[in-house]
């Protein structure tokens, strides 16, 4: 091979190297650091989809998903996690976290209370909601409205409590399903959740960092 010739390949072969490197940052970036997902649905309204001052039934904000922060941390109340209800599922969810690992949650009077390991109740001012959702969250299907948190496990609803398949129904959006007959389903397990709502990036007017509460 000529002089020319050791050149092309060398080019090359570092094209082909640098390709492969940038290939690798980003399977590593969207599997464990950050990664996009389209929100569909109301039940996150006006926290998400709330465009225009309406609510968006279908496809509408964009975010970008924090992945590595549950690698260092858990969860923790108010933050809006991504998530799988089953291993095996395929469809993600987006919810806020409300009960933790050993808190019993009780939806009371369209209230929610939280009751800590310790036996100490309080009520949860969630400021997030809207007025039409504000001290106004009621069960779903089912008269069933206490659950123990069990470890390693967390309750989650959606901001748009009238319009949300969440924990209070075991995720299941029909009547046939009752949670009193099967209220181990109520919860979502650590290693199912994906990371946290982080970025808004679409559309371009809604942009913002998602505000995490303080209660």
């Amino acid at each position: 091979m000529d002089k020319k010739g050791k050149k092309i390949a060398l080019w090359i072969l570092d094209l082909i190297i640098n390709v492969a490197i940038i290939l690798g940052l980003v399977f590593v970036i969207q599997s464990w650091i950050i990664a996009p997902f389209d929100i569909s649905g109301a039940s996150m309204c006006d926290t998400f989809n709330f465009i225009n001052n309406e609510c968006h039934s279908g496809f509408g904000e964009k975010i970008i998903i924090n992945e590595a922060k549950y690698l260092f941390k858990d969860p923790a109340r108010g933050e809006i996690v991504v998530f799988k209800t089953y291993e095996d599922e395929e469809k993600y969810y987006i919810k806020r976290v409300i009960g933790l690992p050993g808190e019993t949650v009780e939806i009371k009077n369209g209230k929610v209370y939280i009751t800590s390991p310790q036996g100490e109740t309080s009520v949860l001012t969630e400021e997030y909601l809207n007025a039409d959702n504000y001290n106004n969250t009621k069960t779903f299907f089912s008269d069933l409205s206490t659950f123990k948190v069990p470890e390693g496990h967390y309750f989650l609803m959606g901001d748009n409590r009238k319009a949300s398949t969440d924990s209070r129904s075991c995720f299941m959006s029909t009547i046939k399903h009752d949670c009193k007959d099967h209220p181990e389903q109520s919860f979502v397990s650590k290693d199912l959740i994906r990371g946290e709502a982080w970025i808004v990036w679409w559309p371009i007017t809604n942009i913002r960092m998602v505000k995490e509460p303080t209660y």
